[in-house]
């Protein structure tokens, strides 16, 4: 069994069906290293296309916001104008580490759900419109079927 590989039950019905999968791979385990198994709720993850959609909008931001006068001194603005944005809506972290504190550490999207990367990407969106800034929305994508959904 592979590290972070985990089962997902839906009802009490599925315990029965895929505990098994779940005995099989702890009777596979080396034990070179201990084992542990979580219950823990489950969160939907963000998906790879909400990803995918607020990687295109930071490359859109960064070119307009250069076109405004906003210019970013680096290689690469989208990555910058990435990290402003998850500062300003997702916030920052501090973390201790004996006597240092590392302060204001940009919290990561990979943490977010698809409910809570959603609301960011609406964050996002709405931030850009302000500012007179049109960011695409792919027909195919996931944000615009929950965008279509929530409309209908």
């Amino acid at each position: 069994m592979s590290q972070g590989a985990f089962v997902r039950f839906n009802s009490r019905a599925e315990v029965e069906k895929r505990s098994k999968y779940l005995i099989d791979n702890m009777m596979d385990w080396d034990f070179t290293q201990p084992l542990v198994v979580k219950l823990e709720k489950y969160k939907d993850p963000r998906s790879l296309s909400q990803n995918a959609l607020s990687h295109i909008w930071y490359r859109e931001i960064a070119k307009e916001m250069h076109n405004k006068g906003h210019r970013v001194e680096h290689d690469k603005p989208e990555l910058v104008w990435k990290i402003w944005l998850k500062k300003r809506f997702l916030g920052t972290d501090t973390y201790q580490i004996g006597k240092h504190e590392i302060s204001e550490q940009v919290k990561s999207s990979s943490d977010l759900n698809k409910g809570e990367m959603a609301h960011y990407l609406d964050q996002v969106y709405h931030w850009a419109f302000d500012l007179g800034i049109k960011l695409s929305i792919p027909l195919e994508c996931e944000y615009a079927e929950i965008k279509r959904l929530q409309e209908s």
